[in-house]
């Protein structure tokens, strides 16, 4: 379960043409999907599985049955082990906001930690959760500096303020296990926009420094961008063609979001698909007409059925056809 939380970044990426997709991050631009990730493995020997909470806490009824999203785990000395997957865990009861009182999320949270570690990870883990919550609330009044619909400018001086606010309450190692991934991620979003949003570029020159910029960022960054960039890419091109925009809507939108070599395998998948289907329907025709045959036996319709099959695909198709007509 992750905590969605709109936030004025969001709402000026989509006015800007730009969705973004970050589900675990309660202050990051959020959509759907899946984001980056700054989850470091720890030995098997080293992990804490979180407990439930205490019986005398009540719990949100939408958790229960759920999974624990987020691990508490301590190294060697018994020290609180620092990954994003303590910010998974503070999020994950955190998004019950609304459903709980501030209070009693509050309660749950510390009632985990205290049932599930001893000292010191224990004193590191609540002090950790309080300054989350500070945070969050700074986060807040933060937010008010910044209206809904901003330019560029606005956007850039809404990320550095907010990762100020986080160098001011969390150390080095707390402020990269929690928001390192994230920040790299709305960086590249925020450097994208102004390419896009710049009027000295044609539309060609765009694309190939979005390419540029998206190929000069980390192969870690670009494993774990790329992907996202396509899922949000099906979701506006879906959008786009049930809106009915045209296929050059649709070829300017490919070379915005994944530039000019992407957008020529693209539109050849497109030829591919467009065939393949042709085909399918064709031969969906001609079976439907030797069903309906008057006069002919079972086992002659099956032997019609099949040659027609055996002409127009070969066996691995076959199988594609049989799978779409279950």
């Amino acid at each position: 379960m992750k905590a969605l939380v709109y936030l004025p970044l969001l709402a000026a990426a989509l006015l800007l043409g730009w969705q973004l997709t970050r589900p675990d991050a309660p202050d990051a631009p959020t959509v759907a999907g899946t984001a980056p990730s700054n989850e470091q493995a720890a030995p098997a020997s080293l992990l804490h599985s979180p407990q439930p909470t205490s019986s005398t806490v009540p719990q949100a009824a939408s958790l229960r049955g759920t999974e624990v999203d987020g691990r508490l785990q301590t190294d060697a000395d018994g020290n609180l082990l620092i990954s994003d997957q303590l910010r998974h865990l503070f999020d994950y009861y955190l998004s019950t906001a609304g459903e709980q009182q501030h209070k009693q999320i509050v309660a749950q949270v510390q009632a985990l930690i205290r049932d599930s570690l001893d000292d010191p990870a224990r004193s590191q883990a609540l002090d950790l959760f309080q300054r989350y919550l500070d945070y969050q609330r700074a986060l807040v009044a933060l937010e008010q500096d910044f209206p809904a619909a901003a330019d560029i400018d606005s956007l850039w001086a809404r990320q550095d303020a907010v990762e100020r606010l986080r160098a001011d309450l969390f150390n080095p190692a707390e402020h990269q296990a929690f928001f390192a991934a994230e920040e790299s991620y709305n960086r590249f979003t925020l450097e994208r926009l102004s390419i896009l949003h710049n009027p000295a570029l044609s539309e060609a020159e765009k694309a190939q420094d979005i390419e540029a910029l998206r190929e000069s960022l980390p192969e870690a960054m670009q494993a774990l961008l790329v992907p996202q960039i396509h899922q949000d890419l099906r979701q506006q091109t879906q959008a786009l063609r049930e809106a009915g925009a045209d296929p050059a809507a649709v070829r300017e939108l490919r070379m915005d979001m994944v530039g000019p070599e992407a957008t020529a395998r693209l539109e050849a998948l497109d030829v591919q698909r467009a065939q393949w289907q042709q085909r399918l329907d064709d031969y969906r025709r001609e079976r439907d007409a030797i069903l309906s045959q008057s006069g002919l036996a079972d086992s002659d319709r099956e032997r019609a059925v099949q040659a027609l099959l055996d002409a127009r695909f070969d066996r691995t198709e076959q199988l594609r056809v049989s799978a779409l007509s279950d």
